[in-house]
């Protein structure tokens, strides 16, 4: 008597039939869809380039307008490099990948078409890198001659700062925090006294005497620093703490050179925390408060736009092949590691493992303890 295969390779074989046959479906619709482009280019002669790509998308406002704002994004924890291929799986949700907005933002100060910038944020703060790099790039558009104005949707805070202390003007909605001027420097966490390994009913654990503790460190000699099974010692906590020290200086003096912010009074009153939108102006942060229709109203103004004669535009976006957008989904649930989770620990090992401009409640909201 035959055996019946277990069903899990049923669904195997079935799921893998069911990809073969979807890209020679979609090889053969692709293959027509091409013979019907070539021949309609040849008949309309071809006057746009096949491979041109868009030097940006319109959101909304009046699309022939010669008046364009682009809009650039900042939300969500800053970070330097994107860390995957690019491929099926796309990019992290919901983060901000500095390098990346700081090449938006060159191509803004080239693009003739693009008359000012409205950087969109809604941040945590991130890395010191990322920040910089976005930075660096609202230097590039100012240095063009083109307004740039950032518009702060609920909260911007340590690096958000640092990333905007340059623009021209800085509003904020209304019920916005803004602030956090400081630096952290990892979490490092050790064992207090461990007596077992693999501990408990159903094992897995750590037994210790003393509990779980964790020190934050807002550089060392120690080449096992992060040792769980030892706490840090004084010289590394001096030497964390100099670095840190050093960034945060850094800091200080980023803000104090863009911002009308008192450097004593950010020093000695106002430290790394946060304020409520009045206050954020009253000390500097920001130049007043605007809804996001006004700052709109605000910018085109300033480029001399008249009445709605003026239109938002995204840099362009990464269009999905119809192999992506049918079998992305099936690939990532099928692939040997999850691709949005191997993302996540990269970003994480990022912010975990530098010195950031980002709170200690922010960081672990993001990745946990």
């Amino acid at each position: 008597m035959t055996e019946r295969p277990p069903l899990l390779t049923d669904l195997v074989r079935m799921v893998i039939k069911m990809i073969v046959g979807g890209i020679l479906v979609i090889a053969l619709v692709s293959c027509g869809v091409g013979v019907i482009g070539a021949a309609g280019a040849g008949a309309s002669g071809g006057a746009k380039g096949k491979d041109k790509e868009p030097a940006s998308d319109h959101l909304y406002g009046e699309e022939d307008s010669e008046n364009a704002i682009m809009r650039v994004n900042i939300i969500g924890p800053i970070l330097s490099h994107k860390t995957n291929d690019g491929g099926f799986f796309g990019e992290l949700a919901d983060v901000t990948y500095g390098y990346s907005v700081k090449e938006k933002l060159l191509k803004a100060a080239e693009n003739e078409d693009i008359k000012a910038v409205m950087m969109y944020v809604r941040t945590p703060g991130g890395s010191i890198v990322g920040s910089q790099a976005v930075h660096d790039g609202v230097l590039a558009v100012k240095e063009a001659g083109k307004p740039v104005v950032a518009y702060v949707d609920s909260f911007s805070a340590s690096g958000g700062v640092w990333s905007t202390a340059a623009a021209d003007q800085i509003f904020a909605d209304y019920g916005s925090l803004i602030g956090s001027v400081g630096v952290n420097f990892g979490n490092w966490m050790y064992f207090e006294d461990p007596v077992a390994l693999d501990a408990g009913l159903f094992g897995g654990g750590v037994e210790t005497r003393g509990g779980v503790r964790t020190e934050f460190i807002g550089a060392g000699l120690g080449k096992d620093l992060g040792n769980p099974w030892r706490p840090m010692s004084d010289r590394e906590r001096t030497l964390l703490t100099a670095s840190a020290q050093y960034y945060y200086d850094m800091f200080v003096e980023h803000v104090v050179a863009n911002r009308p912010v008192d450097r004593d009074r950010l020093v000695q009153e106002y430290g790394a925390m946060v304020f409520a939108d009045t206050l954020a102006q009253d000390r500097g942060y920001i130049d007043g408060l605007k809804t996001y229709q006004e700052t709109l109203a605000y910018i085109a103004s300033e480029i001399g736009a008249e009445g709605d004669d003026w239109k938002l535009v995204t840099p362009p976006y990464v269009k999905k092949s119809p192999f992506e957008e049918l079998f992305g989904a099936t690939l990532t649930a099928l692939s040997p590691r999850n691709k949005a989770e191997e993302q996540k620990a990269a970003a994480c090992a990022e912010l975990k493992g530098r010195p950031v401009a980002m709170s200690v409640q922010a960081l672990t909201a993001f990745c946990g303890q």
